[in-house]
């Protein structure tokens, strides 16, 4: 079924041509003429969430595995501002949507009908672009020339004239639309679509009435136009390189790529994880690493040997915020980003982008004998003694949020795919080493406590592996709605690490023990999460030791009918404490004994 109205009719075609299948629908009556045009179309798959703002990060979990572009559809007023802060995330996670937005007339905006705000550019400078679609004239063209406000006709146009006028506002909107949904596929970045439909909206018909002539574009990869002996001279010559890895999808490196890296003693590669790239002559954990030195008297001397003399940044954003202090005091001479992640000047060098994939770059360009260097090894001591004391710290530590996540890191099933929650589950797992097999996505790209359910049941949709979200208390109980939808699967795992409040507030500076404090920044609540996995259709279990984690995990991860929830209460101020310790005692060797 297409609707009668040519317009809709264009943006299905034009998505069906393009192949963007993926449509999230937030209920609505303006947008009827695309939600049932969807809907009825089998090339189509389509889901409803009611929330929109739950809806926006569905669809960007989608997006965030297919990275394709991903329909998000609504309708007039309010329900479009629900979008804002998944489409920032997208904007600046480079993850690819389109939002469409239903709207009434132009001319019918500021008259005092419902639902009418001025719906174009109300994302600001956080997409890509903001457009809208002219309106049909030969649809209700005599609703049109009975407002005195429109615009879109002249008195008196005869049929002829209507006709051309027609078909000017649809190849108008076509070219508009095939522009857009180009920039939002090569980009990977959210577009919106603004387009105002005349009643009724409820007609439709079995073929379309209009045609699209416009091609896909396609980008293929090729080699920059630059001066690759300039870039093979520094590289060969130099002796101390830092190659930093921020959130990439699986894969981003070839196994050749990482074994010409690895036979180059003056590269060292730092990952995290989110990075999604794994192999042991690569240095995780950075926090690990960086935080102990900080606590030294001696640490600028120890930074100013760990310093590189070229950083080569690849990927997204960065979670440490450790290595940005680090290599903002001890900037190295050159900084140069790798991939077509965009560039930012996040070290105060300046920084030079390369477009081009990390493969083709160090396949191109390191040398075939580098030069010998000790830099790799400096690393590789600090990252040896690290290590050592991490695991003993384990042994010695008291329940708290750094012991469940060290439980939980080593009990993951190798195929599971981890979505975490902003703020400390993300760091957490930055400290613990999981299974190359365990892709991590975390939206950083805002790095806000919104949508990380929503986020994480849309990928799971998609996702080939079973997905287990790593979430903190008040990350799951303000996204909650993200549970309100019929597309959870069965082996779908929610972990909720509960410590009552804003646990991450109390590992940064300021007064922790104050009323203000727990009751405004820390935010202290006494919520739990059985009656919501009940009422959801989640199994459940609590658990509130050390002993009755590991026991829980046994059965956490085998097969179920329903999806689980594994809720665990831990203390704020006893793991603020634990973490605060923990790097003392990674910078103390005389505390390991």
């Amino acid at each position: 079924m297409y609707p009668t109205i040519p317009c809709a009719q264009i943006i299905i075609l034009s998505f069906l041509k393009l192949g963007i299948t993926d449509v999230v629908i937030s209920p609505g009556s303006r947008n009827a003429p695309l939600t049932i045009g969807f809907a009825s179309n089998k090339e189509f798959n389509c889901y409803s969430i009611v929330d929109e703002r739950s809806a926006g990060f569905f669809a960007l979990g989608i997006a965030q595995q297919t990275k394709k572009p991903v329909i998000l559809l609504c309708t007039s007023g309010s329900a479009l501002l629900n979008y804002s802060a998944s489409v920032a995330e997208a904007f600046f996670s480079e993850i690819p949507l389109i939002i469409l937005s239903a709207d009434r007339p132009k001319y019918k905006i500021n008259i005092g009908d419902g639902q009418t705000i001025n719906q174009l550019n109300v994302f600001g400078k956080n997409i890509l672009s903001s457009d809208e679609l002219i309106q049909d004239v030969t649809h209700q063209t005599q609703t049109i020339l009975s407002s005195n406000k429109q615009k879109l006709l002249p008195p008196n146009l005869d049929s002829k004239a209507l006709e051309k006028l027609q078909l000017k506002t649809q190849s108008f909107n076509e070219e508009l639309l095939n522009s857009r949904i180009n920039a939002s596929i090569l980009l990977q970045k959210p577009v919106h679509i603004n387009v105002p439909f005349e009643e009724p909206l409820y007609n439709f018909i079995k073929t379309p009435t209009v045609s699209l002539q416009n091609k896909v574009k396609k980008k293929t990869e090729k080699l920059p136009k630059l001066n690759l002996d300039e870039y093979n001279n520094i590289i060969s010559k130099n002796s101390k390189i830092l190659v930093l890895v921020g959130a990439s999808k699986p894969g981003c490196f070839s196994e050749e790529v990482i074994n010409k890296i690895k036979d180059n003693s003056s590269i060292v590669v730092l990952t995290e994880s989110t990075s999604n790239l794994h192999d042991n002559s690569f240095f995780g954990n950075i926090d690990q690493l960086i935080a102990p030195i900080e606590l030294l008297k001696t640490r600028d001397d120890q930074f100013e040997n760990l310093k590189p003399e070229l950083l080569i940044t690849t990927g997204g954003m960065i979670i440490s915020k450790k290595i940005k202090d680090f290599l903002r005091k001890h900037s190295p001479s050159l900084h140069l980003h790798v991939g077509e992640n965009e560039a930012k000047d996040t070290y105060f060098k300046g920084v030079k982008h390369l477009d081009i994939s990390p493969n083709l770059f160090f396949n191109n360009l390191l040398p075939k004998k580098p030069i010998s260097s000790k830099f790799n090894d400096s690393w590789k001591r600090i990252s040896e003694e690290r290590v050592s004391a991490h695991n003993k710290f384990i042994k010695l530590a008291n329940f708290s949020d750094f012991i469940v996540f060290s439980i939980i890191c080593s009990q993951i099933p190798a195929q599971y795919q981890i979505q975490a929650a902003n703020s400390s589950p993300i760091r957490y797992l930055q400290l613990f080493n999981l299974s190359n097999s365990n892709d991590t996505y975390c939206n950083r790209g805002t790095s806000g406590i919104d949508g990380s359910t929503s986020t994480a049941v849309g990928a799971a949709l998609v996702s080939d592996s079973p997905v287990l979200l790593i979430t903190g208390d008040l990350s799951f109980f303000y996204d909650i709605n993200g549970l309100w939808n019929n597309y959870i699967k069965s082996d779908f795992r929610i972990i909720l690490i509960n410590n009552s409040g804003g646990g991450i507030f109390r590992i940064l500076p300021g007064h922790k023990n104050n009323p203000i404090f727990s009751q405004f920044i820390e935010t202290k609540q006494a919520q739990g999460a059985k009656q919501l996995a009940k009422h959801y259709g989640f199994t459940y279990q609590n658990k509130k030791t050390k002993f009755g984690l590991k026991l829980a995990l046994r059965s956490f991860f085998k097969k179920s009918t329903k999806p689980k929830i594994l809720e665990i209460s831990t203390s704020s101020e006893t793991s603020s404490s634990i973490l605060k310790s923990y790097f003392k005692f990674l910078s103390k060797p005389d505390l390991q004994r």
